[in-house]
């Protein structure tokens, strides 16, 4: 029996040894189709058979197949799979593969490099420039507002050429800059056009932001230009045409009957103690003074001062490939002309992008970014006047001239300040005009298939001039003197970066990464001259005759770094990242000059795990945690230097007068960021990304008080921290998809807290019209500090604040009213920063009409409308014009009125001095956007030699519904010297826009 075993055994091995010495081995190398470079990591294996191979670093292979006709099963992560016949008694193969451009439209550019969507490790958004263009825009900050988790935008003036204040997750410093980085096409900086965006990339954690060091503290926004898709040359026109008015928002003020008939309160019989008073109107004093003739004089200031205005936009791009070059040349003109009075905005730019490839190992890349701009600006107090001049005044004579006004004009005028706003800006001028130019060279050579040395450069170069001009004929405080005042700016500086770049797989390890050097240094020079006593007619500087003044300074920074990343992936469900930068500084002492910047970040693809690969509900499962540190130095140069001013003079010569005490300890803020997420995919239709984070700015950069022996008031050091913590939720859905209807929404919202601790002491910092805001150990950023409105008494008239009563140990325990402003206690009453604030937008597409519809919310702020000091003043200043009253409202008339909402006007003291009587929430919600158009049937553009056509028309800041009392809601989040965050002054109004595009594809 045994022997029989063993002959049964010896004939299956013998006849196993025929099998295989009738097979044969072959040998093969992989290539890409696109640069011919060999692909290491590629699977080989033969069809129908357990054997197979992977390539070597040089693309190569040797793989065992069965004589005769056989198939080779080639594929690799982001190129087509490929079978390959295999004749009998062949021994080579040479193998190229293709790119899948569905993968490749998924990859996310991202720090210095870019990845597949499902490798990413951190919190990124990317917008794709079919969702930025239903709005038409000079500028990509007002195209992202509620389009991003995480972004607010505010547009906090209308000004033709303004752009929007950016937050990313709320504001994590006191006094540096809270603006994201702007990268263009992998560079610090730079500029382009709206119109050669082909995609935003909007970074938020330390993951992703951590690689740009010193400069991310407030995020990281990656701008992507246009390049070249396909062979032969395309062309891209699109024209733009419109019209803009301005939006007042609910700043509706009384016409001439409705003042006449408020001012009527003015004459009420009451003197505060009299005790004989009756109350009552005094009508024949009233009618004495405020003649029944002004009911007939009724000029509406605001709106005859903003006009309808034109708005232009025109683009022209090509783009093509060749064997050996790519290229996009794109070119566009901007005008709008303002709605306030001779304002206006032109600009004009040209970009070229191309890549031409020497061989298959050397790239490179040349980018030029020209651009022109030109406009006329305003003054703040022409926009004033335009506000607050009385509807009784008309600034035109009989022949339609606008008319000259002074303190000795004998005619009746009947506004405050006697200033024809209307006359001053036929007179004066505030233009300004500049270029930038950038150019771009980037270097890549390929070492070896999975290493390369990449370069990119930019040298960088701008001009920018203005001039505020008033005529000696102007009214005002230049009349018959005239005046000028020009300044120059001239800025230059180079970027340049130099990693070697390594990517390669070894089965089911995916490793890559760069290491490297950056550096950026740039100066600025400035110069400027003012002077009075021009001759009509005449704008230089050599014809001034007094007050002459000559200004100017030089300014010079550098940044040298190190950085490096390291990427790890396996089988392409597990993705480990991690970071390192290290930045120099000539922004602080040598001793402290450097700052280290790391961040690791991981993700788990679950949804490639075998217990849900199958899942016909969850179709994307990812889970991403990370941890970095960021940092700032932008708080301006040699703030740790002990300095002095030389702007004085004496005995005829320079002056040296102590200005800032020295800081040798200054050094960086830098923001520690923990961040979770998880991305879902649900049926293949639904995608949720939520994102919790927290977020701790430590080492402010403080103007700290300094005791009073120290001769200063304060002293630049490091002190305290900001904490922000919050959630972000986006959501993209397809609702709706057949071969002729399709719907899709996206929902964005996120919430923050922004609160402080570790300050040495709280810090009030008074603003623009004594409106103050405090800074202390636990308590919110630019929460506003001021008493708190409680209304009007009853009985007198008198406007009512809160007055606290505190205990022994400092705690307040009681409350009562008191109409003494100075026994009103000073409280915290509400933060400038929102609670929430998010976006919802829904497109629909019916054959080939096309609609969207975009909104945008803000949630939980407040504003102070310091507009309404003087449009709700109570008689304190007669002849400003007055908003009309929201409903409810009520001036008290006499003892008793318990429905008044309004002071007396004949017992007001102090009533509009800064509370909370002009503090109002500042939630709204709006309809950003409405684009609608129609893509022509292709068979109509054949005809006329177009690829295709769309027509649109498009309608922006269509609806704003709010309970703000004043302008647009939309206020200002940037401190300064003449700014307050969350303090609506008298803005540029926004503007509704509404606009005809054509498209022509060719």
């Amino acid at each position: 029996m045994i022997r029989k075993l063993l002959l049964i055994c010896c004939c299956i091995f013998l006849a196993s040894l025929g099998s295989f010495a009738q097979g044969q081995k072959i040998t093969g190398r992989v290539t890409a189709t696109r640069d011919g470079l060999p692909m290491p990591g590629v699977n080989v294996s033969v069809k129908g058979a357990g054997n197979g191979a992977v390539t070597n670093v040089n693309g190569e292979f040797t793989l065992a197949v069965p004589n005769g006709a056989s198939t080779l099963l080639v594929s690799f992560v982001g190129y087509l799979p490929k079978q390959v016949a295999v004749t009998a008694g062949q021994t080579n193969v040479a193998i190229t593969l293709d790119e899948d451009v569905q993968v490749l439209s998924d990859v996310v550019v991202v720090g210095y490099s870019s990845k597949k969507r499902d490798e990413l490790t951190s919190a990124v958004t990317v917008v794709s420039a079919n969702k930025l263009k239903d709005v038409t825009a000079n500028n990509i900050g007002t195209m992202l507002q509620g389009k991003v988790a995480g972004l607010q935008v505010v547009n906090s003036s209308g000004a033709p050429g303004s752009s929007p204040e950016i937050r990313l997750r709320g504001v994590s410093s006191v006094n540096a800059n809270q603006s994201p980085l702007f990268v263009v096409d992998g560079i610090i900086g730079g500029n382009y056009d709206p119109n050669d965006v082909e995609s935003i990339t909007v970074l938020k954690d330390a993951a992703s932001t951590a690689l740009y060091g010193s400069q991310a503290n407030a995020g990281v926004i990656i701008v992507t230009t246009k390049k070249a898709k396909q062979g032969e040359t395309k062309f891209e026109a699109k024209v733009s045409s419109g019209f803009r008015t301005a939006d007042f928002g609910k700043m509706n003020l009384m016409n001439s009957n409705e003042l006449y008939d408020y001012q009527k309160e003015f004459y009420r019989d009451y003197i505060v103690g009299a005790t004989d008073n009756s109350y009552k109107i005094d009508l024949n004093k009233f009618y004495s003074e405020r003649p029944q003739s002004l009911r007939n004089q009724d000029y509406d200031w605001s709106h005859e001062s903003f006009k309808t205005a034109p708005m232009y936009n025109f683009y022209l791009s090509a783009s093509g490939r060749t064997e050996k070059n790519d290229y996009y040349v794109g070119a566009s003109y901007y005008k709008e002309k303002g709605t306030f009075l001779n304002t206006d905005y032109q600009r004009i730019n040209l970009r070229a992008n191309s890549t031409y490839h020497f061989s298959k190992k050397l790239d490179i890349t040349n980018n030029i970014n020209l651009s022109g701009a030109m406009g006329k600006s305003y003054d703040y107090m022409d926009l004033y006047y335009s506000f607050l001049n009385l509807p009784w005044d008309n600034p035109y004579d009989a022949a339609g001239n606008p008319i000259y006004v002074d303190g000795n004009s004998t005619f009746k005028w009947w506004s405050r300040d006697k200033i024809n706003p209307i006359n001053t800006v036929q007179n004066s001028e505030h233009s300004y005009k500049g270029f930038d130019l950038n150019y771009d060279l980037g270097i890549n050579y390929h070492i070896t298939n999975w290493l390369t040395f990449a370069s990119t450069n930019r040298v960088a170069a701008g001009f920018n001039k203005g001039v505020n001009y008033v005529s000696p004929v102007a009214a005002g405080t230049y009349h018959g003197t005239g005046y000028i005042d020009e300044s120059n700016t001239l800025n230059y500086g180079i970027v340049s970066n130099q990693l070697l770049k390594f990517d390669f797989r070894l089965g089911d390890h995916a490793i890559s990464g760069f290491a490297g050097a950056a550096f950026e240094g740039g100066q600025t020079e400035y110069s400027g001259a003012s002077g009075k006593g021009l001759p009509e007619g005449l704008k230089v500087l050599n014809v001034v005759s007094n007050n002459q003044l000559v200004n100017g300074s030089n300014s010079k920074s550098y940044l040298q770094s190190l950085l490096s990343q390291l990427n790890y992936g396996y089988k392409d469900k597990y993705f480990l990242s991690a970071s390192f930068r290290y930045d120099g500084s000539s922004a602080f002492a040598p001793s402290k000059q450097y700052g280290a910047f790391p961040s690791v970040s991981a993700a788990w693809l679950a949804s490639k795990e075998d217990f849900l690969a199958d899942n016909s509900i969850i179709s994307n499962l990812k889970l991403r945690a990370s941890y970095g540190v960021t940092g700032t130095q932008d708080i301006g140069s040699s703030r740790y230097l002990g300095l002095y001013s030389l702007t004085t003079q004496y005995n005829s010569l320079v002056g040296a007068v102590p200005y800032q005490l020295a800081s040798p300890t200054l050094t960086w803020e830098s923001k520690h960021q923990v961040n979770l997420g998880v991305d879902i995919g649900l049926f293949k239709r639904v995608n949720l990304t939520v994102d919790v984070y927290r977020n701790n700015t430590k080492n402010l950069l403080l103007q700290v008080s300094q005791p009073l022996s120290v001769g200063f008031e304060t002293k630049w050091e490091n002190a305290g921290n900001v904490i922000n913590r919050g959630i972000e939720v986006g959501i993209s859905s397809t609702n709706i998809q057949t071969k002729d209807f399709e719907w899709n929404t996206d929902f964005t919202i996120n919430f923050n807290s922004n609160k402080l601790y570790g300050l040495p002491a709280d810090i009030v910092k008074t603003g623009s019209w004594s409106i103050s805001q405090i800074y202390r150990n636990g308590g919110n950023l630019y929460e506003f500090y001021m008493p708190k409105w409680l209304g009007v008494d009853a009985q007198t008239g008198a406007p009512v604040w809160e007055k606290l009563i505190y205990n022994a140990e400092g705690k307040a325990v009681a409350s009562e009213k008191t109409s003494d402003y100075s026994q009103a206690t000073t409280q915290e009453v509400g933060s400038a920063l929102p609670k929430f604030q998010g976006g919802f937008n829904n497109s629909w597409r019916y054959k080939n009409f096309g609609l969207r519809v975009s909104t945008y919310f803000n949630y939980g702020n407040k504003v102070f409308s310091n507009n309404l000091r003087f449009m709700m003043n109570d008689g304190h200043e007669p002849y400003y014009n007055q908003i009309k009253l929201p409903a409810g409202s009520k001036i008290w008339s006499g003892p008793g009125d318990t429905q008044a909402t309004e002071p007396s006007p004949q017992n007001s003291a102090n009533s509009t001095e800064t509370s909370t009587r002009y503090l109002k929430d500042g939630s709204y919600f709006t309809i950003r956007n409405i684009a609608l158009n129609y893509t022509l049937p292709k068979a109509w553009a054949k005809s006329i030699n177009m690829d295709g056509i769309t027509v649109g028309l498009t309608a922006d800041n269509v609806a704003t519904f709010s309970n703000f009392l004043g302008q647009d809601p939309q206020t200002t989040i940037q401190p300064g010297s003449y700014s307050t965050p969350g303090v609506s002054d008298f803005k540029y109004p926004n503007n509704r826009q509404y606009l005809f595009t054509v498209n022509f594809n060719f």
